[in-house]
């Protein structure tokens, strides 16, 4: 029936053992030592990406940190800017307010310097009216009559010098 060469079973089972043989260490080794090297080049990648991933993630929060520090400075400065304004102003103010009480208090010298001239011009010829009037009277006789006449001539006179 069947009849088993084992010669033939022998001799292929030593090629197969041979070039199992050659195989590994020729076609096997070299291919797995192919497929170790790339598994740990895409090990070292991954670790790459993961670690550029978390520099960028640190990159990323300093900047946002830079910022808002950044942006917190201009509102001080900004704030700092306004509260000089406002005080620029205010000072401003007060000193219009100081310079018109100056200029309000020169012109009420000024007219009360005004007024005490007009006071003393109107003195004066109040006198010269008055020195007029008692040299009219004292050449007249002095009665009732001469004496109403020469008043009544008097405030006409001094109505129309006003």
């Amino acid at each position: 029936m069947l009849e088993i060469n084992w010669v033939a079973v022998l001799s292929q089972s030593m090629a197969f053992l041979i070039l199992a043989a050659v195989l590994a260490k020729f076609a096997f080794g070299p291919l797995g030592n192919m497929i170790d090297s790339r598994q740990r080049e895409v090990q070292e990648t991954l670790e790459q990406i993961a670690a550029d991933r978390a520099a960028m993630e640190r990159t990323r929060s300093e900047y946002e940190q830079r910022l808002a520090n950044i942006e917190a400075e201009a509102r001080e400065h900004i704030s700092g800017a306004v509260k000089q304004s406002q005080e620029e102003a205010a000072a401003i103010l007060a000193k219009a307010r100081d310079e018109a009480g100056t200029q309000r208090e020169r012109a009420l010298a000024d007219i009360d310097q005004e007024r005490r001239k007009a006071v003393s011009e109107i003195r004066a010829e109040m006198a010269d009216l008055a020195v007029v009037a008692a040299g009219k009277i004292l050449e007249r006789e002095i009665n009732p009559a001469v004496h109403r006449e020469l008043i009544s001539d008097f405030i006409q006179e001094v109505g129309a010098r006003s």
